[in-house]
């Protein structure tokens, strides 16, 4: 009996092994499944590859950014990261991430931030996917992003007191004036100490806050009231010292009706069109900027562009003979450099004072 059930147990063994055996020669003849096939990242970037237009949907900060697009470049020594550059994220300024790939059936997956890049004035955060071209589908970028500005002066305010010294000469020509007697320095901080209380009469303070969402506030306090109306909210963008203020075209016009003075042939000169869908206006700044401070100017040679056109502005009305004699040897004065493109060249700063948190 225990013989038998040896010899039942063997044949149950032995039809199972042939069996197996069976399945593994036909898988011999080709019938084995064919391995997975992964999206190679260098369609991402090959042959300077930039998607746009149908090709990209993008997001930041949970709104389409319909006037981008974007690109990726190897990273060299690291085939897991590629670096991902978002055009316009801000008008006229691109924002760039580094994001680790990971393949993919038909795919490739990609997360990252702009962490370990050299130094940027913001943070960028991404996820997405790129979907390849197949019979069905031309080839898809999907990404999210969220952005911040960082800087030390984000959400602070500035305030500017036009009854209180906030126009400064920081750096100055030695070179001899025509027509005026003493130190050319001394006189231009004269003249600038009477512009401010010519502003004074209209608004005796302006304040500044800068968003992380690379949005900035303009408040003015006419001159009688005690509270800021806000003025308008422009854009801005931060590269080292230089700033550059973004705006709308109504932006402009308001702008320079109020600061500076009526539009012409050098309003084209002082401000920067940035090509995009929506047209901005940008404004070349230098600035120096803490958490106490904000102090700025508009960088040379779009200082005597905004010279020029402040002498034809508002706050030239209404003076005196001997007070338009002033300002005409003021503009001399200012315009007798050797290079008006050099940043020192009568280097004006437009100082502020922090308000309390």
């Amino acid at each position: 009996m225990i013989s038998s059930l040896f010899v039942n147990k063997c044949h149950r063994y032995l039809a199972c092994f042939c069996l197996m055996a069976g399945m593994v020669s036909c898988s011999d003849d080709g019938d084995t499944l064919a391995p997975l096939s992964l999206t190679d990242p260098m369609e991402m970037y090959a042959d300077g590859k930039s998607f746009m237009e149908d090709e990209l949907q993008l997001k930041v900060n949970g709104g389409n950014l319909d006037d981008s697009y974007v690109t990726f470049q190897p990273v060299e020594g690291d085939t897991t990261q590629l670096l991902m550059t978002v055009a316009n994220l801000m008008p006229g300024h691109d924002a760039q991430a580094l994001v680790r790939v990971t393949s993919g059936s038909g795919q490739v997956t990609f997360e990252g931030s702009s962490d370990g890049l050299y130094y940027m004035p913001y943070d960028l955060e991404v996820t997405g996917v790129y979907r390849g071209a197949d019979a069905e589908s031309e080839q898809l970028l999907q990404a999210e992003c969220t952005f911040t500005m960082k800087h030390a002066i984000i959400e602070r305010s500035y305030e500017y007191h036009f009854n209180d010294r906030c126009l400064y000469v920081s750096a100055w020509s030695e070179a001899e004036q025509p027509g005026l007697e003493g130190y050319s320095k001394d006189f231009v901080q004269s003249v600038l100490d009477k512009i401010r209380l010519r502003i004074a009469q209209k608004f005796t303070d302006a304040k500044l806050v800068f968003h992380a969402d690379g949005t900035f506030t303009m408040w003015l306090k006419p001159v009688g009231q005690s509270d800021y109306e806000e003025w308008m909210t422009p854009r801005y963008w931060i590269d080292g010292q230089s700033m550059y203020w973004l705006f709308t075209q109504e932006q402009r016009d308001r702008f320079c009706e109020q600061w500076l003075g009526p539009l012409n042939a050098t309003s084209s000169y002082l401000f920067r069109i940035v090509n995009t869908s929506e047209t901005f206006y940008e404004l070349n700044l230098m600035f120096w900027g803490t958490r106490e401070k904000f102090d700025w100017t508009i960088s040379n040679p779009w200082r005597y562009y905004a010279l020029e056109m402040f002498m034809k502005g508002q706050w030239m009305e209404n003076l005196t003979d001997e007070e338009r004699h002033e300002m005409e040897l003021f503009s001399e004065v200012l315009n007798n450099v050797e290079d008006p493109s050099h940043w020192m060249s009568w280097l004006i700063l437009i100082c502020s004072e922090t308000l309390a948190d």
